[in-house]
Order: structure tokens, then C-alpha cells, then sequence
């Protein structure tokens, strides 16, 4: 059984029993169930374990942001590293709740034992008669990426991560937004101005300037996938040979600073 398999065959297994149990006596409320509006994410952790995640909207307001029987399933897995709803402080692998609202955000809590690179991505959704944006809210650097267009990915610190990352439905803080076309950082001019990112086409590096000290620096490609991650730079000059990854043609350079995040897409050539 396959990483993958053996991870998602709990959180199946609790839905069909969760599917079951409230509705087995009426057939009205079973196909009621039906109609249960589905956002299933998927978690990659450290190790290359991927856990699944269900989200569930109730078209008659059957469950709430709260705890509710029959609709939400607690997380008895023990793994290092983990994410899980957060509902009333405790964590839950399977989260029930009233009709969809895109103004609604949801509360993750990622708990984490493996310093390494993590992704959370949309699996698929379920039951929406029109298409809808379902984003990875980092309350930290206040941005939001697109997960029904790139998967977040992060390099993730071990520790416990409460109230920082949300699913949301809407950019509800007017927050930077992260898609596969721009991941352009959506700032004042002013904050342009303090860091600027650049090409060098004769020595072949990313050259980096900034009045504030430059903590990490990211690069993706076009597809949003990270193919280059630098932790505690702590200058507020860098420059950055790009042999490592002199198969791209174009590239999204993501640095972050005290002012917050900017983004250049640049030409490698």
C-alpha cells in the first residue's frame, strides 16, 4: 500500500461512516447528504505523506462552525507532522458546516515535528453548480494563493501552527493574491520601491537590492511549482547564480523583508 493509499483510507473510511450514520432512517435527509456541498484538500507533509482533508457545506444549514454530530470527525491519527480543521480548539480531519458563504474563512492548525517543504493543494470540490475560489490564507504575510490554479508551498519550521493559515473562499483582508498568471504582489508604490530584483544576463545571477534585511527568497516557475527556497538570507543585498535550474526560461523570484513580500518575474536568459 502506497504513501498515499494508506493515509486517505482513514479520513474514506470515517466519511462513509459519517455518510451512514445521520441519515440511515430518511431517505429525504440521506439525499439531503447528497447535495453537501464538497472541498476536499490535500496535505503533503516533510516526509512525502499526503493527508486528505474534507470540507463540507450544508445547503439546509444542517451544521455549523461548531461542533456537530453526525457531520464532523475528529483526528485520531498521531503523525509528526499534521494538519487538521480546528474547531473548538480540538482537531478534526473531516469539518461540516452551513450553506457556503465565500466571505467564510476556516481555520487550520499545522503541527509540526519534520522541518521541511509542505504543500496544501485543492484535491477537487464537489457539488457546485458554478466554479468558486478557494484560497490558502497566511494571515502572517497576509496573502492568499489560489489553490484551484497552484498549490501553496512552504517551507515550514517545526513547531505548532495555530491561526496563521485558513481556507477562504474570498480575499477578505485585501490581501496579496497568488496566482499561476501574476503571483504579483499587490502593494503601494512606495513598497515597489524598496526592493527591486533584476537579472544579470552576463553573469547569469538574480541580483537583489533592498533598504530592509532580506529574511528568505523563493523562486517558481511559471507552473507554480518552487524550484529554488533560501531561509535566514539576513542581507539586504543578494546575488544568486541560476545553474541550478538553467532549464527555465522565465521564473516568479518571491522575496520576503520586514515591509513584506515582493514578487518579479524575470527572463533567464
Amino acid at each position: 500500500m502506497n504513501k498515499q493509499t494508506y493515509l486517505c483510507f482513514i479520513v474514506l473510511l470515517t466519511s462513509t461512516i459519517i455518510s451512514a450514520n445521520p441519515f440511515s432512517k430518511n431517505t429525504a435527509k440521506a439525499m439531503a447528504y447528497s447535495d453537501i456541498q464538497r472541498v476536499r484538500i490535500d496535505f503533503t507533509m516533510p516526509t512525502g505523506y499526503i493527508k486528505h482533508l474534507l470540507l463540507g457545506f450544508t445547503p439546509n444549514n444542517a451544521a455549523s462552525d461548531g461542533v456537530d454530530y453526525g457531520y464532523d470527525a475528529l483526528s485520531i491519527d498521531d503523525f509528526p507532522d499534521d494538519l487538521n480543521w480546528i474547531i473548538e480548539e480540538e482537531s478534526y480531519v473531516i469539518q461540516g458546516v452551513g450553506a457556503f458563504n465565500s466571505s467564510n474563512q476556516y481555520p487550520l492548525g499545522m503541527f509540526i515535528s519534520n522541518a521541511g517543504d509542505i504543500s496544501i493543494s485543492l484535491d477537487t470540490l464537489e457539488n457546485f453548480e458554478t466554479d468558486i475560489d478557494v484560497f490558502l490564507f497566511d494571515s502572517l504575510y497576509n496573502t492568499y494563493t489560489l489553490l484551484t490554479e497552484i498549490d501553496f508551498q512552504e517551507y515550514v519550521n517545526e513547531g505548532t501552527y495555530l491561526n496563521r493559515y485558513f481556507i477562504s473562499f474570498g480575499n477578505n483582508t485585501n490581501g496579496t493574491i497568488y496566482n499561476s498568471y501574476t503571483m504579483q504582489l499587490a502593494v503601494d508604490e512606495n513598497n515597489m520601491k524598496e526592493t527591486s530584483v533584476s537579472f544579470l544576463r552576463q553573469s547569469k545571477e538574480i541580483y537583489i537590492t533592498s533598504n530592509q534585511n532580506i529574511s528568505k527568497l523563493e523562486v517558481y516557475n511559471l507552473l507554480g511549482k518552487r524550484i529554488l527556497n533560501k531561509e535566514h538570507v539576513n542581507t539586504k543585498t543578494l546575488r544568486l547564480p541560476t545553474t541550478s535550474f538553467t532549464n527555465q526560461a522565465y521564473g516568479i523570484v518571491r522575496v520576503y523583508s520586514n515591509e513584506g513580500v515582493t514578487n518579479k518575474k524575470l527572463l533567464f536568459k
